[in-house]
């Protein structure tokens, strides 16, 4: 396996498929990826472009272990271990006798269950589909780029305890989305979200009215407070992107009704 090596962080990302763009570190995108240096290099394969791009498992594990022997446990960082011992032993302390008071403060609201009757929802039109939902969503301010114009409708919050955002992009440049490139990225732009850690999915293929659809499914930690669960699908259609995400709280049964229950209303305009 090869390695790229980013040029904001210098930090090394796995060249593990053609797809990767962002910096497994920082999120910068490479300047050079795959896919356009193959439009010039039609024989290539994705090997040649690691060598030629970024240096060689051998290489990166050379690096490595020269990181290792650099990183010698110096008096500072015996003091700096030391103080953190100290902090740690004073916060469990704290949490044997504030525990409850502070899980309770601290956990994420959850969803109503009266959000769940059939009287509460309504339906919602975007550009390329329709859902059913408990809440009402409004407008953001556009955010047109370059060859893109990109829309957004959000609903909920904290208060509800469930977050409902949809995401309408079209490129301007292009004729066609390819559904799985545009389901990674949109991914990638949650993970790399400040704050954000511990972010983990699966994804599955399904279909919206005949059409192809990608459904990603998992959990994130925001501020290292209590977990996030999520479910975002993301649908194309010719230069056109839609990703529907909706967020809450992890432990939260009527948080996932809600949210299997928006997915499930999804059709096509």
């Amino acid at each position: 396996m090869n390695y790229m090596k980013c040029q904001h962080c210098t930090e090394y990302s796995a060249l593990k498929s053609e797809y990767l763009t962002f910096c497994d570190h920082c999120g910068k995108k490479f300047p050079v990826i795959y896919k356009d240096w193959l439009a010039h290099h039609p024989d290539g394969n994705l090997d040649a472009f690691g060598l030629e791009n970024g240096i060689s498992g051998e290489e990166y594990a050379a690096l490595e272990r020269r990181k290792e022997r650099k990183a010698h446990f110096t008096p500072r960082k015996k003091a700096t271990l030391a103080f953190g011992i100290i902090c740690f032993v004073a916060v469990l302390g704290l949490s044997f006798l504030y525990g409850p008071y502070l899980m309770a403060f601290f956990r994420e609201p959850r969803v109503s269950p009266t959000l769940l009757h059939a009287d509460q929802w309504r339906t919602f039109k975007g550009h390329l589909i329709r859902i059913q939902t408990p809440l009402s969503l409004r407008p953001e301010s556009p955010d047109d780029r370059p060859n893109m114009r990109k829309k957004a409708f959000q609903a909920g919050g904290r208060a509800e305890g469930i977050v409902i955002r949809m995401e309408e992009s079209v490129f301007l440049a292009q004729a066609s989305v390819v559904l799985e490139e545009a389901a990674q990225l949109t991914a990638r732009e949650m993970e790399t979200r400040p704050g954000v850690s511990r972010f983990s999915y699966t994804s599955r293929e399904l279909q919206v009215d005949g059409q192809p659809a990608l459904l990603q499914q998992g959990t994130y930690v925001l501020q290292e407070t209590s977990p996030v669960a999520f479910q975002s699908l993301v649908f194309v259609k010719g230069g056109s992107q839609v990703q529907l995400l909706v967020t809450h709280s992890a432990d939260d049964p009527a948080g996932k009704q809600a949210a299997d229950k928006i997915m499930t209303s999804i059709h096509m305009n």
